[in-house]
């Protein structure tokens, strides 16, 4: 979530339609300021990676699956918003955003589909 914001806080800055940044748009500055929350509220839930742990795929594993379903949701979320942002070069893979966008769909797969972990979280309700 972190990366999405950054390249698209960029890019918006850079930019420009109708004769001014993307940046300078309502629009656009709502959605960043939606993008940046998310990404706050990911982190903390999150946390980190510890750095003896072998892979992130690891200790993503580890994790309890409302944590899992949240984040991998979320994730995909903020790069929907961000690549939307970047209009049509969103979808070009010389963007990096388009090749973030790809590798999180992924994240709602290896970190257990999100429908199994909604079928986990459901059964200790």
């Amino acid at each position: 979530m972190e990366f999405c914001l950054a390249e698209t806080l960029a890019y918006v800055r850079d930019r420009t339609a109708f004769g001014r940044p993307i940046w300078g748009f309502q629009n656009t500055k709502f959605k960043m300021a939606e993008v940046a929350t998310e990404g706050s509220r990911g982190t903390v839930l999150r946390g980190r990676v510890h750095p003896g742990s072998t892979s992130a795929r690891v200790w993503t594993s580890q994790q309890p699956p409302w944590r899992r379903l949240w984040c991998s949701e979320r994730a995909q979320r903020v790069a929907d918003t961000c690549l939307q942002l970047h209009g049509g070069y969103g979808y070009m893979n010389e963007y990096p955003i388009a090749r973030i966008w790809a590798d999180l769909r992924v994240s709602q797969i290896y970190a257990g589909t999100s429908e199994i972990m909604k079928e986990i979280i459901s059964r200790s309700l």
